[in-house]
């Protein structure tokens, strides 16, 4: 098992601290909680009643700025506390900060998306317009007429020798059929 322990950031003041396990990363609540300026243990009983938070609760080491000696904190992996800190409700003026920086970042990436859909919507429209037209002059010179002709002798071929495969694929199992 590869474990680290890192600082995570620093909000408000404060640090938050995380400790990576295999690839996962485990943050401390209590630090969280602490840097949004809201009462940790109202929200650990909160965690503890989310159905899909409380199974992933861990008891983790970390080690603490200033510290000798690891403290047990309570954790969430990384890829739940954005959610989390999002879904809290309290008049904290460091909590209503990070939201309205979720806001943003949650209308910039989905709007983003949309925005980015419609442009490439429009340009492939473009280009197909631009075929369409390109094909019509095309049809009228002689060396695409023969370019389609060729085309067409080459498709009829090929169908004429996978007909002759199964042709000769039967008369060669024929060879194995016991009389």
């Amino acid at each position: 098992m590869k474990q680290s322990n890192e600082k995570f950031l620093e909000f408000n003041g404060k640090t938050l601290l995380f400790l990576s396990i295999d690839g996962t990363y485990w943050v401390a609540i209590k630090p969280v909680c602490e840097a949004i300026n809201v009462e940790y243990t109202r929200i650990f009983k909160n965690i503890q009643a989310d159905p899909a938070l409380a199974p992933r609760l861990a008891k983790q080491p970390m080690m603490v700025p200033g510290d000798s000696q690891p403290r047990k904190y309570v954790c969430i992996p990384e890829r739940f506390i954005y959610g989390w800190i999002f879904s809290i409700k309290s008049d904290s003026k460091e909590l209503l900060e990070y939201k309205m920086e979720c806001y943003d970042v949650l209308y910039n990436y989905f709007h983003g998306t949309i925005t980015r859909r419609k442009k490439l919507f429009e340009e492939k429209a473009k280009i197909q317009n631009e075929c369409g037209h390109l094909e019509i002059e095309l049809r009228l010179q002689d060396k695409y007429i023969k370019l389609e002709d060729l085309h067409a002798r080459e498709a009829r071929i090929g169908k004429e020798l996978k007909g002759m495969d199964i042709i000769e694929l039967n008369e060669q199992l024929d060879l194995f059929k016991e009389s």
